[in-house]
């Protein structure tokens, strides 16, 4: 009931209120993504690189519609490998839960779930109140888009900045080209991340994946 709650106002909240955070300058935070992956945020600014966090919860409407606008943009500046890294922060929901969100709606980004892997934190940090919100930070931890909105300005707020597009698979040290294959592996599959999956069916709707050297994206069945 409490969840429910909480969802029948944050929806309402996505309708009539401009999300955004008050903050100017980031706030360090370490998060686990629903794979397993650790990410610290100022270690990747540090490192050079933009960060787009994206604050959602599984049962948003106006989330779940924005997720082909992010996979996009995703897409377009390099899978994490580019000059911008994202980062999916859900509030509220379990491991299992946000890997279902994946499964349905194709998330592409590395998604921490607010319950499991500490996105409920990161949401208090932020002082997010409402969704989707989609926040830029320089690598100076100078926020520079407290909230994105509409979700599809996206597309205009990354150029503003100065940032450029980037294939998929170039500009990461960890990046999938570094994989070595044999005869004995061409079969296996790895997404951008470089994170393997052992059968077809566990890849995710929407996800860029590499087999046999060649790069290919699981559509949604129809």
């Amino acid at each position: 009931m409490k969840k429910l709650l909480l969802t029948l106002i944050l929806s309402l909240g996505v309708l009539t209120t401009n999300a955004q955070t008050n903050l100017t300058t980031a706030v360090d935070f370490t998060v686990t993504d629903v794979h397993g992956e650790t990410y610290n945020l100022f270690s990747i600014l540090n490192g050079g690189q933009y960060v787009i966090l994206d604050f959602f919860f599984t049962t948003c409407p106006p989330c779940i519609a924005s997720v082909p606008t992010i996979n996009q943009s995703f897409s377009d500046y390099g899978c994490n490998t580019g000059e911008v890294f994202y980062i999916s922060i859900d509030a509220g929901d379990t491991d299992a839960q946000v890997l279902q969100y994946e499964y349905d709606y194709g998330g592409l980004l590395p998604a921490v779930s607010g319950i499991d892997g500490g996105g409920d934190a990161v949401n208090s940090l932020y002082g997010i109140g409402a969704y989707p919100t989609v926040v830029l930070i320089a690598p100076d931890y100078t926020i520079i888009e407290q909230d994105i909105y509409p979700v599809s300005n996206i597309t205009s707020a990354l150029p503003n900045a100065g940032l450029n597009m980037a294939s998929c698979d170039t500009g990461s040290t960890t990046s999938i080209n570094e994989i070595t294959y044999t005869e004995t592996i061409d079969n296996r599959m790895f997404d951008v991340l470089g994170r393997e999956y052992i059968n077809y069916q566990n890849i995710p709707f929407n996800t860029i994946y590499i087999q046999n050297k060649t790069k290919h994206v699981k559509r949604d069945e129809l």
